[in-house]
């Protein structure tokens, strides 16, 4: 546990010998105290410094401490902080007053020192006590979210695996989602929802045929209408899901094979009926897939690529992450040079430095 000398305690009254007793009794205690004599003074420090703990008379000229923490509970890096009112006005109707503006506690003057003790220990020691829950809380949640996204890795890559595809298209397609979404300007947490979320684009492709999925060369009309089940399979096995990265992976799933003129599939929706998050993975999903040899083709030039995804602005894709893609494609050809498979092909006992890198952006 922190030493007393550790916590901070704001004094605020403006009865300068009030002041004096409370400052003496909590420093013989081993607390740091600071002392003002009015609310909005202390409004001003509060700002400039942090503090474990205020003790607030209520009676002030000027501004009542009612006020003072009113003030001090609508503003976020003060909302926490437990506050102590210091009176001699035992009137229920100001003391409700003190409780609905925020209080935690008040002790009444004239008070014993042992009073006074007591009340800053426990509401000191109480907080400390949420903030350790809070951190760990946090920490908790954080380890349950890396393990949701390493799951989805995993299993994004059983996929791919599956279908006779490197499972490296899954962090490549992830990344390029990631950085298509940000350029868009997508909030950093919503960015990274989606780069996690892409890993299981190809999900349902676990409940497609084996032969139609290693199939060396071209898919005839009827494999490729099974092949297409793989989007609302993908769908359906993250239905009963209520997690918001498995339930981004759902529209990812279902909507990555759309077209923005309507002719994807597998509902043929159209421009923005298409989600964002499939209108941005549909687009790194397929410059992955041309740039990148598979088992039943070589992989395109970067020329070739390029004119490809050009000539589908408004077709297969959205004009307007087209013009982002070209506006910035030398970031995404950065990420296609780190991501070469060649480099990962000579030597599998070594660890993977693209895999790596992305976790460290998780």
């Amino acid at each position: 546990m922190m030493s007393k000398t550790t916590y901070k305690v704001l004094i605020v009254d403006d009865m300068k010998e009030n002041v004096k007793i409370v400052n003496n009794i909590l420093q013989s205690q081993g607390y740091h105290t600071t002392t003002v004599f009015d609310g909005i003074s202390a409004l001003k420090i509060v700002e400039e410094d942090s503090f474990d703990l205020i003790l607030l008379d209520i009676n002030m000229p000027e501004m009542s401490g009612i006020t003072v923490c009113r003030y001090l509970k609508i503003e976020p890096k003060t909302a926490s902080i437990p506050v102590i009112f210091l009176t001699a006005d035992d009137n229920q109707e100001t003391l409700t007053k003190a409780y609905k503006a925020g209080g935690t506690d008040y002790i009444k003057k004239p008070f014993y020192k042992e009073e006074l003790i007591a009340r800053v220990s426990t509401r000191i020691n109480l907080r400390n006590y949420e903030k350790n829950l809070q951190k760990a809380i946090e920490q908790r949640t954080q380890e349950m979210y890396r393990t949701q996204v390493e799951l989805m890795y995993i299993l994004g890559s059983v996929a791919e695996g599956h279908s006779k595809e490197t499972t490296l298209h899954v962090q490549r397609v992830s990344q390029f989602a990631y950085l298509l979404a940000t350029l868009l300007g997508m909030s950093a947490e919503e960015a990274s929802l989606l780069k996690n979320a892409a890993s299981l684009h190809d999900i349902g492709k676990i409940a497609i045929p084996s032969n139609i999925l290693h199939k060396d060369g071209s898919l005839t009309k009827s494999e490729f209408k099974e092949m297409k089940k793989h989007a609302s399979l993908g769908s359906m096995m993250l239905e009963n899901s209520s997690l918001p990265l498995f339930k981004a992976a759902k529209i990812v799933a279902k909507e990555h094979h759309e077209k923005y003129d309507g002719t994807g599939y597998p509902e043929g929706l159209k421009g923005e009926e298409i989600h964002i998050y499939g209108r941005i993975v549909a687009l790194a999903d397929v410059f992955d897939a041309l740039m990148f040899k598979r088992s039943y083709k070589d992989g395109w030039s970067t020329k070739e690529t390029l004119e490809y995804i050009k000539k589908m602005s408004g077709k297969q894709f959205d004009p307007v992450l087209i013009k982002i893609f070209f506006d910035n494609i030398d970031a995404f050809l950065e990420i296609y040079n780190l991501c070469k498979e060649e480099a990962f092909e000579a030597d599998k006992t070594k660890s993977n430095p693209f895999i790596s890198w992305l976790f460290k952006k998780l």
